[in-house]
């Protein structure tokens, strides 16, 4: 017990109590109140002891911190007989000058024994009150008894909330048809339409009552009064008391009711009421509104004798979308529809569907559609558990809430704080072309044709079906094509609020081939023994057994992982169908599955090649012209296979050749076709390097010896790709190292057309320009001469002998993508190669270009007539293997091939060169290895070559004076010997000539001393031929 003083203002028809007088019999304390009505108040001031009072009412709805009071307004007068009012349990009360307030709210209570019936109750928010009624005397039946309560507003509340603690009004017998003979409770409520539901026999449980608007009145009406218990009627057992009503009521604040109303920031949005109705109410596009279809006085029980209807349309619905709405609760406490009249022994927490909602008549029924007469989705009841959901098949929902027109106030667990139900509502937009949906009057039969859409996706429906619906996914695709079908989510859900279904409620088969394809064939075969005869690759009933799923496929990034046959359904014929059969609807379990389905064109141009791989053609003059890289997915990425190669072999006869045409083509996204004016070749932007995808063009001229034509990669119908053969044989290679999990032939592809060309063959056939070319030295024309024989314009190849290198020697200079004016290039390979070594511009003046094999450690040496300075040009590109992926072997052989459209004839010389050595084993030292050297280009050449009247060094050294003259024929130590001696002879001769002209020098300085000395007279005597004195020989 709780003493303090308080303080508190009361209205004033309670301003006059006199002292409280104790009761000895009932421990309670009592006055006696005479007065009239007014609306002035005075204060009460006194000590209470109050024993802590706990009200019942929803978790939801707490009693606001306001200071409590209360007041009766309208009735004239209220005479209280001495027994009647007590607080419970004060011991005294004194009025004080101050005013007061009760911790927690002390509660009223009106004793049997007064006149509590044809009343009108108020009070102010945050106080709860209690109320009895008696049963009537014998006498005085039959009896009716009105209370009515009303929250004015502000500080006397928005709401009432009332709790029956105790209710006992004579028998119940049925639920439909007068189920209460002895008499009844009914529930009004201001402005809305008296509902002719009633409430009879006793409570049991929690029973609250929250109202929709400010006013309530309980009308109690009573014909017979029982003084026993029934045998007969166990649910209605009542206690042998007095007691007819025993309740509790509060003023709430409608800003308080969240459960009802919402948070401030976050309200529900209730629907707007149809006029003229109970509680029908309309919601309109609920994807943009927090709609919330509740029941009537929601959390609260609900009036008796209802149907309420609820009508959901989405009138706004995108282009190309069907709306599909749904309802359901995920909260299990907000749902609960009374199933039985006995307290629940095991606390089960299941929903009730169909007709087992029907025995005591309170149910809920949803339509797919906006009338009654569509069909109906579920018929719910009970609770506890949460709902998984309910969905329609098209923008309009109705759901029908009935309750039967008689019930006792029964509440099955005492744990249980809300009544009725809340539903959420979603809307989902899906593609109207999807199989997500059924349409409105229609089967749910799926046909999907490759020559439609090639590829799509399957899903489930995602909204509510009825029993024994058979869902069917016919995928037909041409005789050239299978079909490939792979999971990418299934989930079987069990609803475990909802009964338990049979075994194999909802199977999933998946069969080979299309069945109503085959009854229709078989006139005489139904369509379950069709079924029977075809291949299942898959039947699926229990949630623990799934089929197989490719999750990995849409990973993100590198993470992605390739869907293999393995790991999917592929048909072996050009079917297959998907049945998913509902035998006990939607309602107990659902499936949900996203499925992608593929038809695969297995169909390949040509023939298979003998021996080949599963997409190695070949072609001949039949069927067609037409050519096309494979479009079977499962040799790409995309379908588990990491690399490709597929060879394509045109085949004509000797004397005919093949015209290829490349229309269109494509190598990924980093690969490109180039065109080389240096060259006029087709070359990839990669230059043919391994680990990379291209389309290579080859033929092979010579054996074991191939011509790479061309390498591409895309090509479009702006400027296709056009070459013609030179032998009756060329191959078309499409090599793909690599390929990632989301690469198929969307990525790599090619389209073209070939054409066989009757040619008229020389003499011979063509035999000088296939042989190979060998031995030392030797020469060639070559052309682009596309008149007349067909033979001069064959590529030429020279070989190499004796571990030898090959020195070609062409006129004109080196090509490049602006300084050849001229319609021709010849090109220079070496034998396998998929590049030029050098591309030269032909030319008739004296100018040439030299071209050693691969390995010499120069590159192209150009040089003119006036020059005779070599020139070392930039090393060519690498070369790369003969096949792409293979390593390139070392070749010395060297391949001439002349394109474009020129005419002319052009000389082409070779001679077979080797590396000077510095030191050869068990060689004399003053032994020369390399006799016939070109020093220009420090190459040895074969002696038949020295002097043989044909320059072959590129300055024509081979052919000069000192190769070629006397001194050439003498041995290297003779020469020196000579070169030794004439030098000593030269020395000899020059001193002689020295030692005559100082001699001279003398004898021209004597005679002149002797003129001087004869007065420059001459002796007649002189002899000028003898000699001077001292003068020595």
């Amino acid at each position: 017990m709780i003493c303090s003083q308080h303080h508190n203002h009361l209205p004033h028809h309670y301003a006059n109590i006199p002292p409280l007088t104790p009761n000895t019999t009932n421990h309670t304390f009592t006055t006696t109140i005479n007065h009239i009505f007014t609306p002035t108040t005075t204060k009460i001031f006194g000590y209470i002891c109050l024993t802590p009072f706990i009200p019942l009412q929803p978790r939801l709805l707490p009693p606001l911190p306001r200071p409590p009071s209360f007041h009766y307004r309208p009735p004239p007068r209220l005479t209280i007989h001495p027994t009647s009012l007590h607080y419970r349990p004060p011991p005294t009360l004194t009025i004080h000058p101050t005013s007061f307030h009760y911790r927690p709210p002390p509660t009223l209570t009106i004793h049997p024994t007064s006149t509590a019936c044809n009343r009108t109750y108020y009070g102010r928010v945050g106080w709860t009150y209690t109320l009895q009624v008696t049963k009537p005397e014998r006498g005085t039946l039959p009896h009716f008894c009105q209370l009515t309560f009303i929250a004015s507003g502000d500080m006397y509340g928005d709401l009432i909330q009332i709790s029956l603690h105790k209710f006992n009004l004579g028998r119940f017998v049925s639920h439909t048809t007068a189920g209460c003979p002895d008499g009844y409770m009914q529930i009004e409520e201001l402005s809305r339409p008296l509902n002719s539901g009633y409430w009879c026999g006793a409570s049991w449980g929690h029973n609250v009552y929250y109202s929709e608007t400010s006013a309530v009145s309980l009308m109690l009406r009573v014909f017979n009064r029982l003084e026993t218990q029934p045998q007969d009627n166990q649910a209605a057992y009542m206690p042998p008391d007095t007691v007819m009503l025993s309740i509790s009521y509060r003023f709430l604040r409608k800003e308080r009711a969240v459960l009802r109303y919402g948070a401030p920031y976050n309200p529900k949005y209730r629907g707007e009421d149809i006029p003229n109705s109970f509680c029908d109410r309309t919601f309109e596009n609920c994807d943009k509104k927090n709609c919330k279809i509740q029941s009537p006085n929601f959390p609260g029980m609900y009036p008796r004798n209802l149907t309420c209807y609820y009508q959901v349309k989405q009138s706004k619905v995108p282009d190309g979308k069907v709306a599909l709405i749904r309802v359901y609760q995920r909260n299990p406490h907000l749902i609960y529809i009374k199933d039985r009249n006995a307290p629940h022994l095991s606390r089960e927490r299941q929903m009730r569907v169909g007709s087992a909602c029907h025995v005591l008549h309170d149910y809920l029924v949803a339509f797919d559609g906006s009338t009654t007469r569509a069909p109906i989705l579920a018929t719910l009841c009970k609770g506890g558990a949460p709902l998984t959901g309910i969905t329609t098949s098209g923008p309009d929902l109705l759901l029908v809430f009935h309750a039967s027109p008689f019930d006792f106030p029964f509440q099955d667990t005492p744990r249980r704080r809300t009544f009725g139900f809340e539903l959420d509502v979603e809307v989902e937009f899906v593609d109207r072309e999807s199989t997500a949906y059924v349409r409105p009057g229609g089967q749910c039969e799926h046909r999907v044709s490759s020559r439609g859409q090639r590829s799509g996706y399957l899903q489930a429906p995602a909204h509510s079906l009825l029993p024994n619906t058979t869902c069917n996914w016919r995928l037909v695709a041409d005789p050239s094509e299978v079909v490939w079908l792979y999971f990418l989510h299934y989930r079987h859900v069990i609803h475990s609020e909802m009964p338990p279904p049979a075994h194999c409620s909802n199977t999933l088969t998946i069969l080979d081939g299309d069945p109503r394809s085959r009854s229709i064939s078989s006139n005489d075969q139904s369509s379950d023994n069709v079924t029977k005869e075809m291949e299942i690759l898959g039947r699926f009933c229990r949630p623990e057994k799934l089929p197989r799923v490719c999750s990995g496929v849409h990973a993100p990034g590198p993470h992605a992982a390739p869907c293999s046959p393995e790991e999917s359904y592929v048909s072996h014929s050009p079917a297959l169908t998907l049945t998913l059969r509902y035998a006990a609807g939607t309602a107990p379990a659902h499936v949900e599955f996203l499925a992608r389905y593929e038809f695969v064109d297995k169909r390949q141009w040509g023939t298979p090649t003998p021996g080949g791989g599963p997409c190695d053609r070949t072609f001949t003059l039949q069927p067609d012209g037409l050519f096309a890289s494979p479009r079977d997915v499962f040799l790409f990425g995309r379908g588990g296979s990491r690399k490709l190669r597929c060879v394509y072999t045109f085949l004509a006869l000797p004397y005919q050749r093949v015209a290829l045409r490349i229309i269109r083509s494509r190598m990924g996204a980093s690969c490109t076709t180039e065109y080389r004016q240096a060259s006029l070749r087709y070359e990839c932007s990669h230059g043919g390097a391994p680990g990379h995808p291209a389309i290579w063009v080859r033929e092979q001229p010579w054996e074991s010896v191939w011509l790479t034509r061309a390498c591409l990669c895309g090509t479009y119908h702006a400027r296709p790709f056009s070459l013609v053969s030179y032998t009756s044989r060329l191959v078309l290679e499409l090599n793909i190292p690599s390929m990632t999990a989301a690469q198929d032939y969307t990525d790599f592809f090619f389209e073209g057309e070939y054409t066989i060309l009757n040619t008229v063959p020389s003499e011979g056939g063509c035999r000088e320009a296939t042989v190979p070319l060998s031995g030392r030295h030797g020469n060639f024309t070559v052309t682009a001469s596309t008149l007349g024989d067909p033979c001069p314009r064959l590529p030429r190849l020279v070989t190499a002998t004796d571990g030898s290198f090959i020195f070609l020697k062409l006129h004109g200079h080196a090509a490049s993508e602006t300084n050849c004016p001229v319609s021709s290039r010849i090109n220079v390979y070496a034998a396998g190669g998929v590049v030029p070594l050098a591309s030269v511009c032909p030319a008739s003046n004296p100018e040439f270009t030299t071209v050693f094999s691969s390995g010499w450690r120069g590159g192209v040496v150009k040089q003119s007539g006036d020059d005779h300075q070599p020139h070392h040009h930039e090393q060519p590109p690498k070369q790369h293997g003969r096949h792409p992926g293979e390593p390139q072997r070392q070749t010395r052989d060297l391949l001439v091939e002349m394109v474009g459209n020129h005419s002319d004839r052009y000389l082409v010389t070779w001679v077979s060169v080797w590396r000077p050595l510095q030191t050869a084993p068990l060689s004399p030292a003053e032994a020369d290895l390399c006799p016939h050297r070109c020093p220009e280009i420090q190459a040895c050449l074969p002696p038949e070559l020295w002097c043989d009247g044909e320059p072959h060094c590129p300055a024509g050294t081979d052919e000069g004076a000192a190769a070629c003259g006397i001194l050439a024929a003498l041995p290297w130590v003779y020469l020196l010997a000579g070169i030794i001696l004439l030098g000593s002879l030269v020395a000899l001769l020059a001193a002689v000539v020295l030692h005559r002209r100082r001699t001279q020098a003398v004898n021209a300085v004597a005679t002149a001393v002797v003129e001087n000395n004869s007065h420059g007279l001459k002796s007649a005597t002189e002899d000028l031929l003898l000699p001077l004195e001292k003068e020595s020989w």
